[in-house]
């Protein structure tokens, strides 16, 4: 879910990265008011992670205070900024936020996948419904024989499969696999994810709503389609 000056992407257990790319102070509050004011049940009181590691600091003037009093006039609850470098640890730890220093992992992605050509794929299978108020979450693929209720959450590293309605959340590809899918049944979710890009409610309902269906992403769009 890409917005100009910003990206709020969803992440494991509904806490949200506020990824900036720009920083324009008036226009990131005017955003973030109208992205929770579509969606404010969703939003209250989640956790946020700030993040400026794909913002240049040394030419950027941050009013660090000023963001997390706009997050927290939104109803969300800031809890650490992550950046890659020049962040002004004096003024980011007056607003008593955690301070997390965010490292590429570029560089050593060719070599792990030389060493793990055919890396195994660990699938856990639910053999019964997964309730309002569960969460079920797997470093694998999810395979659900049953429904997931509204108000249930399941997470997978890899792809979910729900053989039946799936009412809840679905994040898929959690630890940024863009390749992971989401399929269900019949689509009737709260909300869908795949690798922190996700769709909500209102916007499931105007795309093969209560039909079976897949979600996938294709240049960090997630798509809905028919199966």
């Amino acid at each position: 879910m890409s917005i100009d000056c910003f990206r709020l992407k969803g992440s494991v257990i509904t806490t949200f990265i506020l990824e900036f790319s720009t920083y324009d102070s008036d226009q990131f509050e005017q955003q973030l008011k109208d992205k929770v004011n579509a969606s404010p049940e969703f939003f209250k009181q989640s956790p946020v992670i700030i993040d400026f590691s794909l913002l240049d600091l040394s030419n950027t003037c941050i009013d660090y205070a000023a963001i997390v009093s706009v997050c927290r006039d939104n109803n969300l609850q800031p809890v650490a900024f992550r950046h890659s470098a020049n962040l002004d640890i004096t003024s980011a730890k007056e607003t008593s936020l955690a301070i997390l220093e965010h490292k590429s992992t570029q560089n050593e992605k060719p070599k792990a996948q030389e060493q793990q050509p055919a890396s195994v794929s660990n699938t856990k299978i639910i053999n019964k419904p997964v309730r309002s108020g569960q969460q079920i979450y797997t470093e694998g693929d999810l395979i659900i024989l049953g429904s997931v209720s509204g108000g249930a959450e399941v997470l997978a590293d890899g792809n979910i499969h729900i053989y039946g309605s799936l009412r809840g959340r679905a994040l898929a590809g959690v630890k940024g696999d863009i390749s992971a899918r989401v399929f269900c049944s019949t689509n009737e979710a709260e909300l869908v994810s795949i690798a922190g890009h996700f769709l909500l409610n209102e916007s499931l309902e105007t795309q093969h709503w209560k039909q079976p269906a897949q979600f996938f992403l294709e240049h960090e769009t997630l798509h809905v389609s028919a199966l």
